[in-house]
């Protein structure tokens, strides 16, 4: 019937790239595409470049493609767009389809690179956007409404095999009902959850293991979102004497629940990544967390009693955030025995509250998509300079992965050579931000100074 390929652009920069993760998304869709009777390729970018700027170069397995999707996320978002003017360029009559989370937010700017744009999930309509049924350019997707209706992703579809040894991706949810200022997944996936059935679940792993995967990563935004379901899936797991190792990401409550913590640490969870975002009250309040420090307290405790390790993910520049902030965390971390944790630049994703309010209010700094990764201030903060709290960041990771954490000291030192070397160009236009900022801060001074001193030598001169 055809050929299909989809792509899962580079990040200018991701540290978890090094763990060799695809997104699971394009695969779904693969794997629905192929059932459709097309011959699928899925190419991730870490893996192998699909393009090559410096030679103006494609991949030679493009020329076969009839149809190309390409699934972004904000940060590879100007690569996709790169990818897909490079495509249209050399072969104009190849269809391309540019979906995910930016693009379902940023409609008419993806437009522009692309035949077609679908708007939200994309299970239920990808094969119509294929065939060209409905003829739309912009096409709505919908909710899958039941995720065990959706096939098992066929991850013989990628263009690389990702290593046994490594974790492998696997999702047994979808939505939020949180609706954080910062998370654009209620916008994306709904404000209810949506949960596969353990027994489903369970039926997949199952086949991963006969593979040889021992080790797997639940892409769920809350892995613990429904404690019965997830009691029942991991009972399911014990009861089918499934021998395999995980980590999965989930929010401080799932802690208040012993029963289920003790399934977590006896099912072999190697870690659970925690949504902490941060150790200032207010920022919590702010981000509209819902959950107190207390709460990420009493989390990390009853993790430690059942020998859980604890990722814990913090995010840095709120507007009630300063630099005593970000150095209070990281004496929080050390008490706390943290084991590991991530120390994100908050993002201004579109789709998000956060987005909205900067925009409206003038204060966002750039619109370079490939710096929204965590790692570079895009946005002017409240009570820093946006050069502080840059360099504040990159200090916590110098100040938590310390020669205790040998292993990851070694890491995070090659991460942080490796930001500062490709990053010589944005440290320079922050810096230069920053002066300019303080100039202008000088000269109001002087100018207020000034104006009150004249004001009250004639009042002094009237009172005489």
């Amino acid at each position: 019937m055809g050929k299909v390929a989809f792509i899962q652009p580079k990040c200018l920069f991701n540290a978890y790239s090094y763990a060799g993760l695809p997104l699971i998304g394009p695969i779904y869709l693969g794997t629905i595409v192929k059932r459709a009777g097309y011959q699928v390729r899925i190419a991730a970018e870490y893996a192998s470049e699909v393009y090559s700027e410096k030679n103006n170069e494609l991949a030679p397995w493009i020329e076969d493609m009839d149809v190309i999707g390409i699934s972004a996320l904000t940060p590879t978002t100007s690569r996709a767009y790169q990818i897909a003017d490079a495509i249209k360029e050399r072969y104009p009559q190849k269809k391309i389809i540019i979906g995910g989370p930016h693009a379902t937010f940023m409609v008419d700017e993806a437009l522009r690179h692309a035949d077609a744009v679908v708007v939200g999930e994309a299970e239920e309509v990808i094969t119509s956007v294929i065939t060209n049924g409905n003829g739309k350019r912009v096409v709505q997707g919908t909710l899958v409404p039941n995720l065990d209706d959706l096939p098992f992703p066929d991850f013989s579809l990628l263009d690389y095999q990702i290593p046994t040894r490594k974790y492998s991706p696997i999702i047994s949810s979808r939505g939020c009902p949180y609706n954080c200022t910062f998370c654009s997944v209620t916008a994306m996936f709904g404000g209810k959850y949506r949960f596969r059935s353990p027994d489903n679940v369970v039926e997949e792993l199952k086949q991963r293991v006969r593979l040889g995967y021992r080790k797997f990563f639940f892409y769920d935004d809350n892995f613990g979102a429904s404690k019965s379901r997830t009691k029942r899936f991991l009972e399911r797991c014990l009861e089918e004497k499934l021998k395999f190792k995980w980590v999965a990401e989930t929010r401080v409550d799932i802690a208040k629940d012993d029963e289920l913590l003790r399934l977590i640490a006896k099912t072999n969870c190697r870690s659970l990544l925690i949504g902490f975002e941060s150790v200032n009250p207010e920022t919590l309040r702010i981000f509209n967390k819902k959950q107190e420090l207390q709460d990420i307290r009493e989390c990390i405790r009853k993790l430690r009693q059942y020998h859980i390790g604890i990722h814990g993910m913090f995010v840095l520049g709120a507007d009630a955030d300063e630099p005593a902030t970000l150095r209070n965390t990281i004496s929080f971390c050390k008490k706390n025995h943290i084991d590991t944790a991530q120390f994100g630049i908050l993002v201004p994703l579109p789709g998000t509250k956060l987005f909205q309010d900067l925009e409206k209010n003038n204060r966002l700094l750039t619109r370079d998509w490939s710096l929204y990764d965590g790692t570079h201030v895009v946005f002017a903060p409240f009570k820093m300079s946006a050069l502080e709290l840059q360099k504040n960041v990159l200090r916590c990771y110098k100040r938590f992965y310390t020669l205790l954490r040998l292993k990851y000291f070694i890491f995070s030192r090659v991460l942080l050579k490796r930001w500062a070397r490709d990053n010589h160009g944005f440290m320079r236009y922050l810096k230069d931000l920053s002066n300019r900022a303080e100039k202008m801060l000088r000269d109001t001074r002087h100018a207020l100074k000034r104006t009150v001193g004249s004001g009250l030598d004639g009042a002094t001169g009237k009172q005489g």
